[in-house]
């Protein structure tokens, strides 16, 4: 039996399964396009080519796909149900704390268990020292799979039982990445309406600051390289902010204004392109 098992292999999925093989975890991977499995395992991992498979081979399975939604929609497959028990499924998809609960409760009435994951990083950055993951759920799950979680970074915290703290605290420090994401290429936006020169205006900022990577994307006019997120992954985790501050019955003026802005940039056709890419938003209000 292989210790892990990896579903959902775009581009976090891979860094991560990637980062488990090169940390000596026996790993078996599946995915929709059973080409990109085969690239991802041929280091030294298993692919397989259906789902049930996948599942038969590990006591821990990990789910790195399109959202809460699609992991439910695998997991209630009816040649899936019966294999849960005893098996741990870990979640890495942004969403919020109620998508978080209803997998747990339902997990545990099949008597598996489960781990809800934040991972707080671009993929680039997983499994380096200052990699930020976040966990909620059981101790004991968690302590079980600390082995494959140690490994994919340097900053691991488990912010305890309540297994809706992990979602809650990502969309948190999120909310705060998204407001200055869109800030900063606004202001780029008044540096080049002035003629102030970007190098300028990213100087004001320490080295490695997000503000040189938008604003060298910007002044390339390149938005299909060196991305760091795309508008569309934006537009899911606002989408997932304005929902917890629905939940929660709080203010939504702040996710409502960043969804419009990011929504108005995909329609403009930057929905796989980086999120410097606002810049044609800005520029087209004038």
């Amino acid at each position: 039996m292989s210790k892990l098992t990896m579903l959902g292999l775009g581009a976090m999925g891979t860094t991560v399964a990637q980062t488990l093989i090169e940390n000596g975890h026996d790993l078996t991977v599946w995915n929709r396009s059973i080409q990109k499995a085969q690239g991802i395992v041929e280091p030294g991992g298993s692919c397989v080519k259906t789902l049930k498979e996948a599942i038969e081979a590990s006591q821990v399975v990990i789910f790195c796909i399109h959202g809460y939604t699609a992991t439910k929609l695998l997991l209630e497959k009816p040649d899936i149900v019966p294999l849960l028990a005893g098996r741990t499924i870990s979640q890495m998809s942004t969403g919020t704390p109620a998508e978080a609960r209803e997998p747990e409760a339902w997990v545990n009435q099949q008597d598996g268990h489960y781990l809800d994951c934040a991972i707080m990083v671009y993929p680039p950055s997983v499994g380096k020292p200052a990699a930020q993951l976040l966990f909620s759920g059981a101790e004991k799950v968690y302590d079980e799979c600390a082995p494959f979680i140690k490994t994919l970074g340097g900053d691991i915290r488990y912010l305890g039982s309540a297994v809706g703290a992990a979602a809650a605290l990502d969309l948190a420090v999120v909310t705060r990445l998204s407001t200055i994401t869109v800030a900063t290429v606004y202001g780029i936006h008044i540096c080049e309406s002035e003629g102030v020169p970007l190098h300028q205006f990213t100087g004001m900022y320490p080295e490695g600051d997000r503000s040189y990577h938008l604003a060298n994307n910007i002044e390339s006019d390149q938005y299909d390289q060196n991305i760091a997120a795309t508008v569309g992954t934006s537009i899911e985790v606002v989408s997932a902010i304005r929902s917890l501050a629905t939940d929660l019955g709080v203010n939504t003026e702040l996710p409502d204004l960043l969804l419009g802005l990011y929504q108005r940039a995909a329609a403009a056709g930057c929905t796989e392109l980086d999120n410097a890419s606002l810049i044609k938003v800005f520029r087209a209000a004038n």
